[in-house]
């Protein structure tokens, strides 16, 4: 799928979650987009370290970091595969909880990521410029590194995380 019909796709579906009443206001649907996904979505175990790293580090809101964190791992289970995935989560309890953690609103708009436009989309319906990618990724390669993730995982998620060039 390419890069326009995923970002179509993307604010198509913040639109649906806006209140229908009133004109269309693009900003207006991703706050309510990204209102729900805050409302829906929570870390939960050890993830919840990474979220407040991410959130002093940054200075991002706890909805952007989870929302990025959870674009970035979406991208890598989807690259890497479930296994692998389950070799991450198994070491850093609530990183699934990051990816949707069954809340069928944050599975809908972080499933499809496949590539890094689809964590651009996100990056930007959260509010955030697409350079904060590579601000997000030293503090949870970290993160993950203090959770016991191999060295061989780390530079696959390393090498997925960063851009060519």
């Amino acid at each position: 799928m390419n890069s326009i019909l995923k970002q179509f796709l993307l604010v198509s579906s913040i639109y649906l979650l806006a209140p229908s009443a009133g004109a269309f206001s693009l900003n207006d649907a991703i706050s309510s987009g990204t209102q729900a996904l805050s409302t829906t979505t929570e870390a939960t175990g050890e993830a919840q370290q990474l979220v407040g790293s991410l959130q002093d580090q940054l200075g991002v809101t706890e909805t952007q970091a989870i929302g990025g964190t959870g674009a970035l791992l979406q991208l890598a289970q989807n690259q890497l595969g479930t296994d692998t995935m389950s070799t991450l989560t198994d070491k850093a309890t609530g990183l699934s909880s990051l990816m949707g953690g069954g809340s069928s609103l944050s599975d809908s708009l972080l499933s499809n990521i496949s590539s890094m436009d689809g964590v651009q989309s996100a990056f930007s319906a959260l509010g955030m410029d697409s350079a904060m990618i590579q601000q997000f990724v030293p503090v949870i390669m970290s993160f993950l590194g203090d959770q016991g993730i191999g060295s061989s995982l780390l530079g696959q998620l390393q090498g997925l995380w960063t851009p060519a060039g």
